[in-house]
């Protein structure tokens, strides 16, 4: 070659206000001939027919020199040998991000970003490659043909007969295909989703999409029926059931909202994790108005910090300030009330719709910035319905509130990991004070309070009356009861059974929880008494079956869910229960927020003076529907969190 033809490729500025894109020409040659191609601007919306190709880099230090417009461009080896067998099937014309947008210009990369869901919808047809063929890969792709012969025919799938068994060289090729690193690209879900029709390449082998999707389904509705195949085709569930909840999001024309999205993609990678986001915003119904405008000059952190500060300024609601306590991992060194956007899938589906859904009566979910078809109640209104007032500086958020008291005596945390064992003595891991004042005047007042607490079910539950389950809650410890949970064989009841152990002798007022409950607290009587008789009787009836749902179960159950992910009970300086994040300690204050539906617990900054740090949300029997905050809403100071 020319040593002109060597020079770099010289990209031409991008016409923004045409919403121009660039296509790329490969030029017909032989197999073995260097890959030459033109490089040309068009307007989006008025540019020929091009197919775009879905694809991984690969590594970016291994590449190979290809032509375009007559200069040298280091290709990856993956890209080159896309390139090599598209120009044998004459695709010619191509939009391929790698090539038609300049990677040295980081303003050019987040507004071509915005545009990738228009390139892949508006393309003639999406490409998958997957890479070279190896691994038995046309072998898999043969199978998986045959799987999707007719897919009209649902009940009479060809399946390989080799598939069911484990090693065979069926089941082991599209084991193999489904652990390339195509398959776990965040950018891929954005091109697989809008992507009208899409043809699977692999080497010279090719699939239709629809087909593809089809043995897929086949081989998932398999996996219930053989463990050790479910075991093996794990990686082909978790990763095209992710893909294909998208797809199917996108063709029903159904809003996503970002937050939802990063969900869902909880386990797909990028090079930098702000592309986790960046990758999504296309798709999603709300993603402009977290980030407007991709930066790639920021950091991760500053995007995250960003998206936070976006809600906020949208939603008016503190809520998601307790989302962070629920997600163990810091990696990013985020301030205390920012949660890692990243990993949503760690905190359990009801508490991020808590946190997402806003303060008030009825709020939409997660979506905090259009008109969303899903709508949840708030479960809590401790601010009454108020407007979060607050000011943002760099990474630090000024609200308005008040810190009520302060947390004196705590429960353990049930621990996921202890072994139930009968008439074991366990550690008792409680901090309370000897004795703790009462705020609700009366013992049976604090009885119901502690009730509410400890207790997570409507009204009626099966038909029998709130009273019938206060009065098997006071009974949740008299040996007959213990005795009809251990004949569960729920894992979950032996938990239960170890935190209440542990905590038998946590101090509530001036009775321990073991005698609040075992019935020396008798707010209805006549219950008390047939509920005794009756888990007599139960607990010493070798025939009896266990009653999934009687009221002792399902009190049980009520508690088990409140205390299962960690949740500690509390008593307060001022004599008040409730109950708070695994995490608080005691002396902790209290707080209600402006614009928070839920109590927060802070701690003071261990290095500034005067600013705390979010520890959580907590549960105050008293507080939660906002007759304390319209008692001190006059009251309010300025609280800074860091």
């Amino acid at each position: 070659m020319d040593a002109s033809l060597k020079d770099r490729l010289v990209y031409q500025p991008l016409d923004q206000d045409l919403r121009e894109i660039r296509i790329l020409t490969i030029l017909p040659g032989a197999r073995s001939a260097p890959i030459e191609c033109t490089l040309e601007n068009a307007p989006l919306f008025d540019v020929d027919e091009y197919e775009a190709l879905s694809y991984t880099w690969g590594d970016p230090k291994s590449t190979t020199e290809i032509f375009v417009n007559g200069r040298s461009f280091p290709a990856t080896l993956n890209l080159a040998a896309a390139l090599v067998q598209l120009r044998a099937r004459h695709c010619f014309r191509l939009w391929i991000d790698a090539v038609c947008i300049d990677q040295n210009n980081r303003q050019e990369k987040g507004l071509q970003v915005l545009r990738m869901e228009s390139i892949y919808r508006k393309a003639n047809g999406t490409i998958v490659w997957l890479g070279n063929q190896e691994d038995d890969s046309d072998l898999a792709f043969e199978a998986l043909k045959a799987m999707s012969e007719d897919p009209s025919d649902k009940q009479n799938v060809l399946i390989p007969e080799d598939i069911f068994t484990a090693g065979s060289p069926t089941r082991a090729a599209i084991k193999q295909l489904f652990r390339r690193p195509y398959w776990r690209r965040v950018r891929i879900i954005q091109e697989v989703s809008v992507s009208e029709t899409i043809i699977v390449c692999c080497g010279k082998a090719s699939i239709k999409w629809d087909r593809l999707e089809f043995a897929l389904k086949a081989i998932i509705s398999l996996n219930s029926e053989d463990e050790n195949l479910a075991m093996d085709f794990k990686l082909v569930e978790d990763y095209f059931l992710t893909l294909y909840r998208f797809r199917l999001t996108m063709t029903q024309d159904r809003p996503l909202d970002l937050l939802s999205a990063l969900n869902r993609s909880g386990s797909a990678l990028a090079t930098c994790q702000r592309d986790r986001v960046f990758a999504l915003l296309g798709i999603t119904l709300d993603g402009n108005s977290y980030i407007s405008d991709p930066n790639y000059k920021q950091d991760d952190r500053s995007v995250f910090i960003d998206m936070a500060k976006a809600r906020l300024v949208h939603t008016r609601v503190l809520d998601m300030i307790c989302l962070k306590a629920y997600i163990p991992s810091n990696t990013w060194n985020l301030p205390s009330w920012i949660p890692d956007w990243l990993n949503l899938g760690q905190v359990f589906p009801r508490r991020m719709t808590d946190y997402l859904s806003g303060c008030g009566t009825e709020n939409f979910v997660i979506n905090a910035f259009g008109k969303s078809p899903y709508t949840h109640p708030a479960t809590f209104n401790a601010s009454a319905g108020s407007i979060a007032s607050f000011r943002m500086q760099d990474s630090k958020l000024k609200v308005r509130g008040i810190i009520l008291d302060t947390i004196d005596g705590l429960s353990s945390a049930l621990d996921p990991d202890s072994e139930y064992k009968p008439n074991s003595v366990y550690s008792n891991m409680s901090q309370s004070t000897s004795s703790s004042p009462n705020a609700y005047g009366t013992k049976g007042a604090l009885f119901d309070s502690l009730f509410r607490t400890m207790s997570e079910f409507p009204n009626s539950m099966h038909g029998l009356p709130h009273d019938r389950y206060k009065s098997t809650f006071s009974n949740l410890m008299t040996p007959s009861t213990i005795k009809l949970l251990e004949q569960s064989k729920n894992f979950n009841f032996k938990h239960l059974l170890v935190w209440l152990d542990r905590n038998k002798n946590f101090l509530i007022g001036d009775q321990t929880m073991e005698e609040y409950l075992t019935g020396s607290t008798r707010p209805v009587k006549s219950f008390i008494a047939r509920a005794q008789k009756r888990l007599f009787k139960r607990s010493h009836d070798t025939t009896y079956a266990f009653d999934l749902y009687s009221p002792e179960v399902c009190t049980a159950a009520a508690v088990r869910v409140v205390v299962q992910f960690g949740t500690r009970i509390i008593t307060t300086k001022f004599g008040l229960v409730g109950r708070t994040h695994p995490a608080a300690r005691k002396g902790d204050g209290l707080a209600l927020l402006a614009g928070c539906s839920f109590p927060v617990i802070l701690r003071p900054s261990e290095t500034v003076v005067e600013q705390f740090q979010v520890i959580g949300d907590a549960y105050v029997e008293g507080w939660m529907n906002g007759d304390m905050w319209n008692q001190v809403s006059t009251e309010l100071d300025d609280i800074i969190l860091v």
